[in-house]
């Protein structure tokens, strides 16, 4: 069975591989004929080996054939047949390599520099399982790290902030282009969602992608301050950093595999590898460690003091709707919005929040939060018939969204999944948000950290930016018949 999530699965976009299916690469061969006229043939035996058998009838073993992540993220067949390579990649087992390889590194100019970055979900998921407070937990959580190895360990918090800035930017921008253009371009769609984006690229394409918010997810963003930014305030080789993030969800493990985060000239990936809730359980199961007896050590920090644990008001994928929704109606139309009020449609995860004029009730702008398959295919169909009137919309592939997310901890019999949702949902709303001298209101772009960071890492350089802040989406066409294509 399949850890992605279920905009991965879905049988009928040939994305989820059957044991009645195989992947299909090109074996390259060297042919050699023995005479002008000479051919060879291959055959591939019952063990699923290549044998090559020239006109003389004499057999050659050939390499078999690798199947890389890159080359299932370029095939529009199967996405979850690259699971066994980002198991393999990004798991357990790779953390205990490098760990070991730290531990015997003798020369400290080359010794892997082992930096974990935590996302607040796991963090809430992790602490309702053993039921200790969120900051308790990631205190506790420091310490087994960093005495696996780890040499920092860093809240994703700044990460999520500038995402979010970054998205207000790009969406007041687009808003502003239309105010002059006097057309509804149709809604910005956000990024932070590796199984939307996947799904997005392989299924509609060019004609949906213009529509995709540019922004890089936390995770990548955060990929890029660990790859880029801490090398130099740390005064070491970038090439010796090896960064891990602790996510909610399997798609992370997809998003940080994408060639768009790897870096040739300098062969460096910005995350190396995704563990996820789970794992980090396993992690502690198979070390017959008990968490709560650990001391609590403080989380590093890139700028500033160390953080608390905070979340960002509104959804639990990280309030993308609310925080932009809040800075346009300011910044657009004079408004300040404290208390947003959305209203459930067809279902739990289909909502909207409306802003209108005070004087004649003219609706100004037009936001949603769209989770889970279901309501993601009914708001593409929307935007395909032309009659989607939102000018935002927060989507995430998973049911609740990444609070739910699939690699979250599940109960065993003490919750129902519906109250363990709700339970990890008052969590979340729960941790105190701006309780910090740097970001007392809360919002992302007040947090100075943020800002300070932003300012220390670019300057004026807005193409330095653009490179490390966005990315790019590509159309993946469709094979019909990936089982019948002659190479």
């Amino acid at each position: 069975m399949s850890h992605f999530s279920g905009v991965l699965q879905l049988t009928d976009l040939d994305d989820f591989i059957t044991p009645s299916q195989e992947c299909i690469k090109p074996v390259k061969v060297d042919k050699k004929p023995t005479n002008k006229k000479g051919t060879a043939k291959i055959q591939i035996e019952a063990d699923g080996s290549y044998i090559e058998e020239n006109e003389l009838g004499e057999k050659k073993q050939l390499e078999k054939a690798s199947i890389t992540l890159a080359d299932c993220l370029a095939c529009s067949g199967c996405i979850t047949s690259a699971e066994s390579i980002l198991i393999e990649a990004q798991s357990n087992v790779q953390l205990h390599k490098m760990f070991k390889e730290k531990s015997e590194s003798s020369t400290p100019e080359t010794r892997p520099f082992i930096v974990f970055s935590l996302a607040i979900q796991p963090i809430i998921s992790l602490s309702v399982e053993y039921k200790i407070s969120p900051n308790t937990l990631v205190k506790k959580l420091t310490t087994y790290l960093k005495g696996l190895g780890a040499d920092m360990v860093l809240d994703m918090k700044i990460a999520e902030d500038i995402s979010i800035i970054e998205q207000q930017n790009e969406f007041l921008t687009r808003l502003r282009e239309r105010k002059e253009g006097g057309k509804h371009p149709g809604p910005v769609l956000t990024s932070a969602c590796p199984g939307w984006v996947c799904y997005a690229e392989k299924t509609h394409g060019n004609w949906i992608l213009p529509f995709i918010s540019k922004v890089k997810s936390p995770q990548q963003i955060m990929g890029s301050l660990v790859k880029s930014f801490l090398p130099v305030s740390k005064n070491i080789d970038p090439s010796r950093v090896y960064h891990v993030t602790v996510m909610p969800c399997f798609d992370k493990k997809l998003e940080a595999s994408r060639e768009d985060f790897f870096s040739e000239e300098a062969n460096i990936r910005d995350v190396d590898c995704v563990v996820t809730s789970l794992e980090i359980q396993d992690l502690l199961t198979e070390s017959e460690v008990d968490i709560l007896t650990l001391d609590e050590t403080e989380l590093d920090s890139l700028v500033g003091s160390a953080p608390l644990i905070e979340t960002n008001s509104g959804s639990g994928s990280g309030g993308y709707s609310d925080h932009v929704f809040r800075k346009a109606a300011q910044e657009i139309h004079n408004q300040s919005v404290h208390n947003i009020q959305y209203t459930t449609l067809k279902n739990q995860d289909f909502k909207e929040v409306i802003l209108t004029n005070p004087s004649d009730g003219k609706v100004l702008l037009k936001f949603a939060i769209a989770n889970g398959f279901r309501n993601i295919q009914n708001l593409v169909q929307k935007m395909k018939r032309k009659r989607c009137d939102y000018d935002f919309v927060e989507i995430m592939a998973c049911p609740s969204g990444c609070i739910n997310g699939g690699a979250q901890i599940r109960p065993k019999g003490e919750y129902s999944s519906k109250e363990l949702i709700t339970y990890l949902e008052e969590s979340y709303t729960s941790i105190k948000t701006g309780s910090t001298e740097q970001n007392k209101t809360g919002l992302p772009e007040h947090n100075s950290q943020a800002n300070q960071l932003i300012k220390e890492w670019f300057g004026g350089n807005l193409d330095k930016r653009n490179h490390f802040l966005y990315t790019d989406y590509h159309e993946v066409e469709k094979m019909t018949n990936a089982l019948a294509i002659k190479w």
